[in-house]
C-alpha cells in the first residue's frame, strides 16, 4: 500500500502558519508536533501530535509510527527553537538533516560560548552555576555588572540583570533555573551596547554543501530603541516593559558597510567553528548580534529561520520567501539559481519594512 507524502513541521503557532500553508500547497500531508492540541495551525494538520517540541524521546518514538503511515520527506522548524529535536528526528528518518551535535551546541548557550571562544571570536565572560552562591561568586570574579539567564531557552525567559553579586536575588536565580531544563544557569558579564545606533541585529544565512550565503539582517528593537522614535510613543507604550523584551524590528538593518562586513565575516567564522562547513545539503543558520563599543559580538546561534515575524512577515513584504526556500531545502532540493531567485532573492530590495508589537504591561520576556 502506498503512503502519502508528508512534511513534519515542529510547532504550530501563528508564526508557523505560512509554512503550514506552503506545505499543503506543495501537495504534502502535514504533520505537526505542538504541545497544544488546539494550536493555531491545528486546522491545517493531517496528523497532530500533542507533544512538546523539546521532547526528543517522545517525538522519536512517534517517528517510528508515523514512518509506517506516511512517506515523510522533510522535517523542519520555522521560527521555533526546537532545532535539536528536528535534527535528531530528521537524522533518524535519514532525511536531509543538520548534524544533531551542531543543533545541540546551538541550543546550549554555554557550549556555544566555549566553541566561539576557542575560535578566537569575541565573547562575554560567561560560566554556568548550579546554585545562587556559585552565581554570585561568578559575578564577583567578573568584577563587573552581569546578566543571568537559562542555558537552553530563548525570548528573554528567565533573564535578569545584576549590577553586583548582592543584587542577584534568589528569585532571579530561580527564574533563570526554571526557564531551562539543564539544572544550570548561565552567568555572563553585561555587554555595553553602542548608544548611537540600534545595537542588536538578527542575521540569517543559508549554508549549502559547506558554503555560506548571506540572506538578510534586521535591526531588533527594544524599549530603549523605541524611546529614540518620538512618533512611536515609546515612553507611553513600553513604560512598564523590561528593557530586554524585543518589541519589533526594522528590515533590513541600517548600518554602514564596514559593520556589515565585520558581522558577516564573524558569522562565517562561527559557522565554521560549529561545523556548518562540513554539512551536506542546505541548512539555515541565524545569528543574533550585539554591536558594542568593543565591536560586534555573537549573542546566539540558531539553525532555523528567525521568529519575531521577520521571516514570516517583513521579509515576504519585501518580496522574498525564506519560508518556502527552507521547506525546499529540507526536502533535499539543490540550492541552484532557480531556487535562489524563487525564494531568497528580494523582489523589492529597496523597500523597508517594520514590525512593532503590542505588548502587555509589565512583560518580562518576549513570549
Amino acid at each position: 500500500m502506498s503512503r502519502d507524502k508528508a512534511v513534519w513541521l515542529f510547532a504550530g503557532g501563528q508564526m508557523q502558519e505560512p509554512a503550514a500553508i506552503k506545505i499543503k500547497e506543495l501537495g504534502y500531508r502535514l504533520i505537526i508536533s505542538d504541545r497544544s492540541p488546539d494550536c493555531h495551525c491545528a486546522r491545517y494538520a493531517d496528523e497532530l501530535l500533542a507533544l512538546d517540541t523539546f521532547d526528543i524521546a517522545g517525538n522519536l518514538q512517534a517517528a517510528q509510527t508515523l514512518a509506517g503511515k506516511f512517506a515523510i520527506e522533510a522535517v523542519l522548524a520555522v521560527a521555533a527553537d526546537c532545532h535539536e529535536t528536528v535534527a535528531v528526528v530528521a537524522s533518524s528518518l535519514r532525511l536531509n538533516a543538520l548534524d544533531p551535535k551542531i543543533a545541540h551546541i546551538c541550543r546550549y548557550k554555554q557550549e556555544t560560548r566555549a566553541i566561539l571562544r576557542q575560535a578566537h571570536l569575541p565573547q562575554p565572560l560567561a560560566a554556568v552555576a548550579r546554585d545562587l552562591g556559585e552565581a554570585r561568586q561568578l559575578l564577583a570574579d567578573f568584577g563587573r555588572p552581569g546578566v543571568i539567564k537559562a542555558t537552553n531557552n530563548s525570548g528573554s525567559r528567565g533573564f535578569s540583570v545584576a549590577a553586583d553579586p548582592d543584587a542577584l536575588s534568589a528569585e532571579m536565580f530561580e527564574a533563570a533555573l526554571d526557564a531551562g531544563t539543564s539544572g544550570l544557569v548561565i552567568v555572563e558579564e553585561r555587554l555595553a551596547p553602542i548608544t548611537n545606533e540600534i545595537a542588536e541585529q538578527s542575521l540569517e544565512t543559508v549554508w549549502y554543501d559547506g558554503k555560506m550565503y548571506f540572506l538578510n539582517w534586521v535591526d531588533r528593537l527594544f524599549r530603549n530603541d523605541a524611546l529614540g522614535f518620538s512618533s512611536l510613543r515609546g515612553e507611553e507604550l513600553y513604560a512598564d516593559t523590561s528593557w530586554a523584551v524585543e518589541i519589533g524590528h526594522l528590515n533590513p538593518a541600517l548600518h554602514d558597510h564596514r559593520t556589515w562586513q565585520q558581522v558577516v565575516e564573524m558569522v562565517y567564522r562561527a559557522g565554521v567553528a560549529i561545523g556548518m562547513d562540513k554539512q551536506r545539503g542546505g541548512h539555515i543558520l541565524k545569528a543574533d548580534i550585539m554591536l558594542t563599543e568593543r565591536g560586534p559580538y555573537i549573542i546566539e546561534l540558531t539553525p532555523r529561520l528567525s521568529g519575531g515575524w521577520d521571516s514570516s512577515a517583513s521579509t515576504p513584504a519585501r518580496g522574498a520567501d525564506f519560508v518556502g526556500g527552507a521547506i525546499k531545502l529540507a526536502l533535499g532540493r539543490e540550492l541552484d539559481l532557480d531556487l535562489w531567485h524563487a525564494h531568497f532573492a528580494y523582489r523589492n530590495p529597496s523597500l523597508f519594512a517594520a514590525v512593532l508589537a503590542s505588548i502587555d504591561r509589565g512583560a518580562v520576556d518576549c513570549i
